[in-house]
């Protein structure tokens, strides 16, 4: 009570959405302190007593002015499952003015199985803000239609929307049973061996074909990709080179537990300098080049970080960290010498060694590298 009364009041709007989060799962709480952490055990309350009591105040921080609150209340709508809220739902989507109040409205229509989701869902397809389209693409699947209308009205948005709409809708038509979505991929796969389909949905595509455990789709996949490159290791993640979101790859950089990209690499003054500093690395690699640095890192040699063996024309062997390299000539260090230059013309034999950074292949998935490539390809600036 002492929850509901303070989502009741006028206290400081995240002190108010905080205390509805907790009322949203009060009935079975984590089994650890929501502030400190400590171990409190399991907690099991009656659901029934939480609902009667918080409903109608639930449903009336519906309309406080804060987006915040009503985005909180909304959520504990949908874990109490509060049904006759179900109308204020659907008019918050048509009509807020905020679009993540429209999102939630609608996810909570769809986790509580209203009568009247297939009218949400086509009223966040026409949504003006993208992300509310997405989140209404992404639940085509529970559409009061036949499975082939979902597919063409699928097909439609990948065809004709942004790369974000055009994503997700790919992945929504992998859900789809593949008697019904074959022909669909199908064409896909032929514009991709056409060089017809964007690039942004290659992995999209990848996975939707996967998950429609077609043997007949995923060889033709195959072969499509294998066409786009000579080289069958470039042919398998030629998907991860446009399409992510650089916030996330962002993200990757500098918190993965695994990659731990700033041990090795500086940007801006934070990391280490066993790497190379990337500000800037977009003026300096392309995409490709940037990809391939994070897959095979021991294929070029970042200046001033790797050994390189040469054997000469005269019979001469000559190991040092690789300075500068041009389109003719190598320069490169042994221990405390000066820089030494060599023509390549002159250069019989060379073997790089290998590099200290470890296969991203190895540590993230295809989604986490097509976002780190997408967030080194913005950092364009050397400050």
């Amino acid at each position: 009570q002492n929850l509901i009364d303070y989502a009741a009041s006028g206290g400081p709007v995240k002190m108010r959405a905080e205390a509805i989060d907790a009322l949203s799962t009060w009935s079975r709480p984590s089994v650890v302190d929501r502030v400190d952490g400590r171990y409190r055990g399991r907690i099991q309350r009656d659901p029934v007593t939480l609902k009667n009591k918080s409903a109608n105040v639930l449903m009336q921080l519906l309309n406080v002015a804060d987006s915040g609150i009503r985005v909180s209340a909304i959520k504990a709508i949908n874990r109490l499952a509060i049904k006759e809220a179900s109308p204020r739902l659907l008019l918050l989507l048509k009509n807020d003015n905020n679009p993540g109040v429209r999102v939630e409205s609608l996810k909570a229509l769809a986790s509580m199985q209203d009568e009247r989701i297939s009218e949400a869902i086509m009223h966040a397809m026409r949504d003006r803000e993208k992300v509310v389209r997405i989140a209404g693409i992404n639940l085509i699947d529970k559409l009061n239609i036949s499975k082939d209308l979902m597919v063409s009205l699928l097909s439609e948005v990948i065809a004709t929307k942004t790369v974000e709409e055009k994503q997700v809708a790919m992945q929504t038509l992998g859900k789809l049973p593949v008697e019904n979505s074959r022909k669909a991929f199908e064409k896909l796969v032929m514009q991709m061996a056409d060089g017809k389909l964007s690039s942004e949905i290659y992995l999209e595509l990848a996975e939707a074909i996967d998950s429609t455990h077609s043997p007949e789709l995923i060889s033709r996949y195959k072969q499509a990709s294998s066409m786009r490159s000579a080289d069958d290791f470039k042919a398998v993640y030629a998907a991860t080179l446009f399409g992510g979101d650089a916030e996330r790859g962002r993200r990757v950089f500098f918190s993965h537990e695994s990659a731990q990209c700033l041990r090795c690499h500086s940007y801006d003054d934070l990391g280490g300098n066993a790497g190379p500093r990337l500000n800037g690395i977009a003026s300096q690699l392309s995409r490709a080049q940037i990809l391939e640095a994070l897959i095979d890192p021991s294929a070029r040699l970042s200046p001033g970080f790797g050994v390189v063996t040469l054997t000469l024309n005269n019979g001469k062997t000559v190991s040092g960290v690789l300075q500068r390299e041009t389109k003719d000539s190598l320069m490169i260090r042994s221990g405390n010498r000066q820089n030494d230059a060599f023509a390549k013309g002159q250069v019989t034999k060379r073997t790089n060694a290998s590099s200290s950074m470890p296969d991203m292949k190895h540590i993230l998935s295809k989604r986490e590298i097509r976002d780190v490539v997408s967030f080194l390809s913005a950092l364009k600036e050397e400050d």
